[in-house]
């Protein structure tokens, strides 16, 4: 046989294992997209229900390693008191309700860094993947004065309404008609600094590699040096304690 025939099926042999190891390495880089590997880039944001009241939550992320991401921790949440009730007086046509004894209402605004690390990566596009994150950081609690709607009764005017910030000296729910707009006492707004940490583990979702659906389920802290006044007749905390379900959407990609 010819030497130049010899050399047709040496170059197909070549062309096919060329083929084949790019289709190998292809499929090796597709299943490390899909676990996230090659993703450097990261953001989510989302809602948290947590047993102290609502949340919203940004985050940014950094490749550390395969299965690491370096988190940054953005959070704005209302925190209520456990002896909240809400009251409304039944004689009075300002039923927007109110609660009787709260002096401030409570919001902690977070910042800080933690850690986003792969547990059990994504088996394939219906899988579910499990990571924990942990965050500590600051912590700033923001409150502002509750305003009330009050019935003056005097005998030339007979029954009128003020509006005047709480008092639980003088307002009583006999002369309370009801909340006043929320907007009212933000000049009055003080700050608080302290510190938190939270610890959670996050479930993730979606058929798309680059695109993310969390359920974050876990518990946090933030700590304050005084006391911050929520309710009359009740002791002012400096810890808030919260267990919290967050649901976080977001994206990955390379920069």
């Amino acid at each position: 046989m010819p030497q130049k025939y010899l050399k047709i099926p040496v170059v197909l042999f070549a062309i096919i294992l060329q083929q084949a190891l790019f289709a190998q390495q292809f499929e090796s880089v597709k299943d490390i997209e899909e676990k996230g590997i090659l993703y450097n880039r990261i953001h989510t944001y989302g809602l948290t229900v947590h047993s102290a009241g609502l949340g919203l939550n940004y985050r940014p992320g950094k490749n550390l390693s395969g299965y690491s991401f370096l988190m940054g921790d953005f959070q704005l949440l209302n925190m209520r008191h456990p002896k909240e009730v809400r009251s409304v007086n039944p004689f009075s046509d300002n039923n927007s309700g109110y609660i009787y004894g709260k002096l401030n209402a409570v919001f902690i605004a977070r910042s800080g860094i933690g850690i986003r690390k792969t547990l059990n990566a994504k088996e394939g596009k219906g899988g579910v993947e499990v990571s924990w994150s942990g965050f500590v950081g600051a912590s700033w609690a923001l409150y502002k004065p509750v305003f009330l709607t009050i019935y003056e009764f005097d005998d030339q005017n007979g029954v009128t309404e003020n509006i005047e910030k709480y008092d639980p000296n003088k307002h009583y729910p006999d002369n309370i008609a009801g909340r006043a707009s929320g907007l009212k006492g933000w000049n009055e707004l003080k700050i608080q600094p302290g510190l938190y940490a939270s610890l959670a583990l996050d479930f993730e979702f979606g058929k798309m590699p680059d695109r993310l659906k969390i359920v974050e389920a876990g518990a946090g802290v933030d700590a304050f040096p005084k006391a911050i006044p929520i309710m009359a007749f009740n002791e002012s905390p400096r810890y808030f304690l919260s267990f919290f379900i967050r649901f976080l959407f977001g994206k990955k990609w390379n920069r």
